[in-house]
């Protein structure tokens, strides 16, 4: 399953949480929602009439809830702290290397009206989209419900422990628990999508892929291994409609932004930045 998306809010067609950040007294920063689409996002094209083939929306390779939100919250909290106290100090910090970089030109506002300017602009950042299949979009959200819906059952439902436990004491543990393991997989992914509306067999075709892989697991653990990897997988979503060269700078932005943890707010907000350019 090599698409996907966590936000339900990570496409044109779903409902937005409105977007608001917030700072504690000690800099920490909280973002709620997701900033709507700003200008440079529209670059990225989408078709939105269904007679002139897949209805899309803009889709990010680099989530929003898994790495842009966090990333953000994480950088401009450590900006806030460094400048504490310094409102006209650090609305400077912040606004000068957009308009070195030529970034953004225009920027209004204080310190805080510019960091949710960040965000936005971070968020509509034209490398980090491709236009998709909308039901796709869609269907998505509802299959990584369902697995992590199969991860809970392994451990929260009391039968089907109980199952498990039994199997345990046959001469063949493993096979015993596999098969257990993969009965209720296909009941839990399989089940419930008898319509035929393009959202719903998108969600069949994509649990069918989950079921077939999980077939190929030869013990419990490799089983539960996997269920976390197909949740994980949309931690980059890797689109057909991507670029080679989107793909490069996407992954290389992000590996910046997890290694440089530790380097002066500074740097880190001028690497971050750098997914506008």
């Amino acid at each position: 399953m090599g698409r996907g998306r966590k936000n339900a809010a990570d496409n044109d067609s779903d409902p937005v949480v409105p977007f608001k950040m917030t700072v504690a007294p000690d800099g920490q920063i909280t973002l709620v929602g997701r900033p709507a689409w700003a200008d440079r996002a529209k670059i990225v094209t989408v078709n939105q009439d269904a007679e002139k083939g897949h209805v899309e929306d803009r889709r990010h390779m680099l989530h929003w809830d898994e790495q842009l939100r966090p990333i953000l919250a994480s950088v401009l909290g450590a900006m806030f702290q460094q400048y504490q106290g310094r409102s006209a100090a650090l609305r400077e910090a912040l606004v000068k290397p957009l308009k070195e970089k030529k970034y953004i030109q225009r920027i209004a506002g204080d310190a805080h009206a510019v960091a949710e300017r960040v965000a936005k602009e971070i968020n509509s950042s034209a490398i980090n989209l491709v236009p998709d299949r909308a039901d796709i979009n869609h269907a998505i959200e509802f299959v990584r419900e369902r697995v992590r819906k199969l991860t809970r059952r392994l451990v929260e439902d009391a039968t089907l422990t109980g199952k498990v436990g039994q199997a345990m004491r046959d001469p063949w543990p493993n096979d015993a628990i596999m098969e257990i393991y993969l009965e209720t997989a296909s009941e839990t992914l399989l089940g419930g999508t008898s319509d035929d509306t393009p959202i719903k067999i998108q969600i069949q075709e994509i649990c069918f892929q989950i079921v077939g892989l999980v077939q190929s697991c030869r013990s419990p653990c490799d089983f539960v291994m996997l269920l976390h990897q197909v949740t994980d997988s949309v931690t980059f979503d890797l689109s057909e409609k991507a670029l080679r060269e989107q793909t490069a700078r996407t992954l290389s932005w992000l590996r910046t932004m997890e290694t440089n943890v530790h380097e002066p707010a500074e740097t880190r907000y001028e690497a971050l930045l750098t997914l506008l350019a």
